[in-house]
């Protein structure tokens, strides 16, 4: 399932409409220029549910497919409060791919996660 920005802050309201203990949060967007705020202060929506992440990269130069890693924005998620950790107990599968795109511009990173 792929959702757009609008549509998964809107699953957010919802869900959090049903549990008044819960809070609404934004999601996060791992190219956002980096801020000094510190994460931990933020409500962010915790998936405590297995699931599974796609990497896809549009790259202007392809790299190895051996090259081509996630860890780093899988710790992302994981320090920013969305994963609780990246242990096979809440993430059950990693896969990746790429494309090419015609410029450097265009070059983009879409994390997909299914649970």
């Amino acid at each position: 399932m792929r959702w757009t920005e609008e549509q998964y802050q809107d699953f957010l309201r919802r869900r959090d409409a049903g549990n008044k203990n819960s809070a609404a949060g934004s999601a996060g967007n791992v190219e956002q220029a980096p801020s000094h705020e510190p994460v931990g202060e933020k409500k962010i929506p915790r998936l405590d549910s297995p699931c599974s992440i796609h990497i896809h990269s549009r790259r202007y130069r392809l790299a190895d497919p051996d090259g081509i890693s996630g860890k780093a924005a899988i710790d992302g998620l994981v320090h920013s409060g969305i994963l609780p950790d990246d242990s096979t107990r809440y993430v059950q599968e990693v896969t990746y791919s790429q494309s090419k795109v015609k410029t450097v511009d265009q070059e983009e990173t879409e994390i997909i996660i299914s649970w």
